[in-house]
């Protein structure tokens, strides 16, 4: 204070000024600044929050539509490719041939293993009447297996009037 009495009315109104905005400044940049960041970033982070909320909730309101689906698709993944369920499908090529009246030669290649997914081949020699062999082809295609079709070849026997063959190689797909 005693370097403002030496000064002249008009220096001390300037000083008294330019220390009322300096601390003005500080007051700004110190304290209310870094408060309007916190307050904008916690409304940015509720809004978030909030709409993380909204998906999971929409997400729980889905879940037993989502649980339907998952059963009705189950049969489709089996979990690993074991002996007994080659054998399985083997027997259930065989039935659907039975059901169709169709002649059936099963030709079982193997597995192959690639990445997480099994591969078990088999190769199929068909014959029958174009019906039956549609209605064979119609079965497998809406049996509840993951399969590929590799080849199909249809071509008519020769020896016999009204009868096709077919020749298949299908896979069977299984996750690990």
């Amino acid at each position: 204070m005693k370097t403002l009495a030496g000064l002249r009315p008009n220096e001390r109104r300037l000083a008294v000024f330019t220390a009322v905005v300096m601390g003005c400044w500080l007051l700004v940049s110190l304290v209310i600044q870094p408060l309007w960041d916190r307050g904008r970033d916690v409304r940015v982070e509720v809004q978030m929050l909030h709409e993380k909320l909204e998906a999971v909730s929409r997400l729980l309101g889905q879940g037993p539509a989502l649980e339907r689906r998952y059963q009705s698709l189950s049969s489709y993944l089996e979990s690993e490719e074991t002996e007994q369920t080659q054998r399985s499908f083997l027997n259930d090529l065989e039935s659907l041939s039975r059901t169709a009246d169709v002649q059936l030669n099963l030709k079982p290649h193997g597995v192959k293993q690639e990445n997480r997914v099994s591969r078990f081949e088999v190769e199929l020699d068909v014959e029958g009447s174009q019906a039956g062999l549609m209605s064979f082809l119609d079965a497998l295609l809406a049996m509840p297996k993951l399969i590929s079709i590799e080849r199909m070849r249809l071509s008519i026997v020769p020896t016999r009037e009204q009868s096709l063959r077919a020749n298949l190689v299908i896979q069977k797909l299984s996750l690990r």
